[in-house]
C-alpha cells in the first residue's frame, strides 16, 4: 500500500481515526508520518522484521554452524532471516541452529500431533520405544529397579514385535 500523502512510498505507519461517527484510515510513510507530527523525533516505527530476526535469531552461544548448504548453497543466515529451507538436505545441515531457534517460538520440538499413512505408524512406534528407554534410563538412575525391569521387559517385548512385522 502506498503512502496516502506522498503516493510513492510505501506506507507502514496506519493511523485510524474516528470523525462525525466515521471511521478514516491514514497510510503514510515514515518520511511522511515525520512530516506531518505524527511521529517525534525520537520516535521509532515498529519493525516486525527485526523483532521476528531477533526472536528467530541463533544465541552466540549456541555450537558453530555450517554456513552454507552443500547441496542447495542456501545460508544459514537466510534461512534463519526467512524461515524458509532450500531443500531437504537443509534439515540435517543445520540441525541443531533450526532446533534453538524452534525451541524458541514453541514449547516442543516434537511432534504430538496425529500422523497418517504407514510412516505415520513407523513414527509412532519409534517415539513409543523411544519413550520406554528414556523411562528406564530414569527409573535406574532414581534407583527404581523392579520398575526399571518392567520396562526392559516391554522393550524387549516391543522390539520383538517390530522384528516380527519388519521380518
Amino acid at each position: 500500500m502506498l503512502c496516502s500523502n506522498c503516493g510513492i512510498k510505501n506506507a507502514n505507519f496506519h493511523y485510524k481515526y474516528l470523525t462525525g461517527g466515521k471511521y478514516s484510515e491514514l497510510h503514510l510513510c515514515g518520511e511522511c508520518a515525520h512530516k506531518l507530527g505524527y511521529i517525534k523525533d525520537n520516535d521509532k516505527l515498529f519493525n516486525f522484521t527485526s523483532i521476528l530476526g531477533d526472536f528467530l535469531s541463533v544465541p552466540k552461544s549456541a555450537p558453530s554452524v555450517a554456513t552454507k548448504c552443500p547441496v542447495c548453497s542456501t545460508s544459514f543466515d537466510t534461512v534463519r532471516r526467512t524461515g524458509f529451507l532450500g531443500c531437504d538436505k537443509c534439515y540435517e545441515v543445520f540441525a541443531d541452529s533450526i532446533e534453538t531457534m524452534l525451541s524458541k517460538i514453541q514449547p516442543s520440538t516434537v511432534h504430538k500431533g496425529k500422523l497418517s499413512g504407514a510412516d505415520g505408524k513407523k513414527i509412532e512406534r519409534e517415539n513409543t520405544l523411544k519413550n520406554l528407554k528414556e523411562e528406564l534410563k530414569r527409573a535406574v538412575i532414581e534407583e527404581k529397579y523392579e520398575q526399571a525391569a518392567v520396562l526392559r521387559d516391554k522393550i524387549k517385548e516391543f522390539e520383538q514385535k517390530e522384528d516380527e512385522q519388519n521380518g
